[in-house]
């Protein structure tokens, strides 16, 4: 057996105690959740929000409802202000040991608190995950795993008070062990981050992907960024090739002074380089490269509810033959759900936080919610965690529909974002709403969407859909793209508000925009935007609607400099 095998299957075991635990809970819904609000309160009764809301008089649930206010990220503000100046117990009795940068959809940089109680609220569902994977797909553990990482794009920085901003890398929330495991298991060196270019990014990845014939694990976010990542292999197949040979990757950004060059060497062997070559060099499908390439992969970890959904189709078509599980929801501010095999949705991470839910069919304004033994299958709820570092009755804004139980446990399938909503005229179309009727006309038409958004636009009002997607040769692009802005409409017309803005003038007809030359630009266009606002690539989620009015602006700009320009749709 391999060293992977012996380091995945300790892994494994010394995962058996949560493991354990959390299945007891299952049968314990309410009393796990109480234990879980009862250890958060007592460790923080003496801070300074603690006394505040009178954390000591809480004995129960109803205690928690009445002391403490729903909240968003605005209200810990002047807190974290207090935090980043270096002020001890101002959210959490327990030191802050960093602050995660994360953004929002109306915020700037949000920085949330990391305490070592968080970090171990996060560890408990990631064992969990961890000992389900490896157990009930035994092939997983003989080889390494490629988990994605995202880009530092930038350097290290620390508050005036000493506090380090933003994680070394992705899996710094693990334990020291679980980090130990994942040094040995990983394909991709860590330090990886540093790269200061998208490109030169993604081709390091690509060049330690390609060495890696034991790849038997791959943990991205989004379905995108894999498939994005791959599209470059062609094109770069002939450098990759002499690269490996060498055993040193040529970047195609020039030379970059921030990371060690333990990134940029790989210890390949020729036979693994010569094998990679003639893969790369033949005029096989790429899915059949891929197959080649990594023989031994069994499982691909990635989002595929909500807007995601739309994109696992592109992942399916290239590792048609290896299993794909869904994530859970998991946020910078809390784990939510974790996935378990064969099940119709990720479970509640009972142990990690305490969780209220509101329902959306109902107002919050009284301040009501519902615990976790209370939830109906087939129902949707916003999402309010209670967390170890400092969040307390904190909406995430994260939409979840109940999709069954294991045991008493509520299974959860991510549906979208609370607060993901356009209205330009008064007719407030939801993110959700928008992502299902994309869903449903693209499948109707065969369509599989490389990149598919709907943006506002200003002057004169009204949205316009881009699409990127995979069209059949002979397929007339022109005639289906009209047939699919049509059927767009159409969905986006069971909106009234929508359609008598439409009516009325007040909106114009959807317009569109198509690249149907398998470029990848729009997603990369996006994905770039993004980051410049300072979203990690590993937070970036597909969207199917997103209401800044520039979107439109860049999506023009840039394709003056795309050989293959968008197509507008004209009927």
């Amino acid at each position: 057996m391999s060293l992977a095998y012996w380091l995945n299957t300790a892994w494994m075991w010394s995962c058996r105690r949560e493991t354990r635990a959390f299945r007891v809970a299952t049968n314990s819904v309410a009393k796990t959740q109480h234990a879980v609000l009862r250890e958060i309160v007592s460790k923080n009764a003496n801070s300074t929000f603690g006394r505040q809301h009178d954390f000591h008089s809480v004995r129960r649930a109803a205690d928690w409802r009445q002391r403490v206010p729903l909240s968003n990220y605005e209200e810990y503000v002047a807190a974290v202000e207090r935090i980043v100046g270096g002020q001890a117990n101002v959210l959490t009795v327990e030191p802050v040991e960093l602050l995660e940068p994360t953004s929002g959809s109306t915020d700037g940089e949000k920085l949330i608190p990391y305490t070592a109680s968080l970090r171990h609220q996060f560890q408990r569902a990631v064992a969990v995950w961890i000992a389900d994977v490896m157990r009930r797909r035994p092939a997983i553990r003989h080889g390494r795993a490629y988990w994605s990482i995202s880009p530092a794009w930038g350097p290290a920085r620390t508050t005036d008070g000493g506090i380090p901003i933003g994680f070394d890398d992705d899996a710094a929330y693990l334990s020291r062990m679980e980090r130990m495991f994942l040094k040995h298991l990983l394909v991709m060196p860590p330090e990886i981050i540093r790269l200061t270019s998208i490109e030169n990014f993604r081709y390091c990845t690509l060049f330690h992907l390609l060495a890696a014939g034991d790849l038997t694990l791959i943990s991205v976010w989004s379905p995108t960024f894999l498939t994005s990542l791959l599209s470059r292999l062609e094109a770069w197949s002939d450098r990759l090739s002499d690269d490996l040979r060498h055993g040193r990757a040529n970047l195609p950004d020039g030379s970059d002074s921030t990371v060690s060059p333990h990134v940029l060497t790989t210890r390949c062997g020729q036979d693994r380089a010569r094998l990679v070559g003639r893969i790369l060099r033949s005029n096989e499908p790429l899915d059949h490269k891929l197959s080649r390439l990594w023989p031994q992969l069994d499982l691909i970890s990635c989002w595929a509810d909500s807007t995601a959904g739309t994109y696992l189709d592109g992942v399916r078509k290239l590792f048609p033959s290896v299993a794909i599980q869904p994530k859970g929801l998991l946020s910078t501010e809390a784990c939510v759900s974790f996935p378990l095999l064969d099940r119709p949705g990720a479970a509640l991470a009972l142990r990690s936080h305490f969780f209220e839910f509101i329902d959306v069919r109902e107002s919050d304004a009284l301040n009501e919610t519902r615990l976790a033994d209370q939830l109906c299958k087939g129902e949707r709820y916003e999402v309010v965690v209670t967390t170890g570092g400092g969040l307390y009755r904190y909406r995430l804004r994260d939409i979840v529909e109940v999709v069954g139980f294991e045991n008493q446990c509520p299974l959860l399938r991510f549906v979208g974002r609370a607060n993901r909503v356009s209205d330009l005229v008064g007719e407030k179309l939801n993110e959700s709403h928008v992502a299902r009727i994309l869903q449903q006309v693209l499948q109707a038409h065969g369509v599989t969407p490389r990149f598919a958004m709907l943006v506002p636009l200003a002057s004169p009002a009204g949205y316009r859909l881009y699409l990127e997607a995979c069209i059949d040769e002979g397929q007339p692009v022109k005639a289906l793209a009209a047939s699919i802005r049509r059927d767009v409409e159409v969905g986006l017309h069971q909106n009234p508000h929508y359609r008598y803005a439409v009516q009325l003038g007040q909106l114009q007809p959807l317009d569109m925009r198509i690249v149907a030359d398998n470029h990848p630009e729009l997603w990369e266009i996006y994905e770039r935007i993004l980051m410049a606002r300072g979203q990690k690539a590993g937070e970036i989620k597909p969207a199917a609607l997103d209401s800044w009015l520039g979107w439109g602006a860049e999506f023009e700009r840039a394709s003056a400099a795309i050989q293959h320009p968008f197509s507008p749709v004209v009927e």
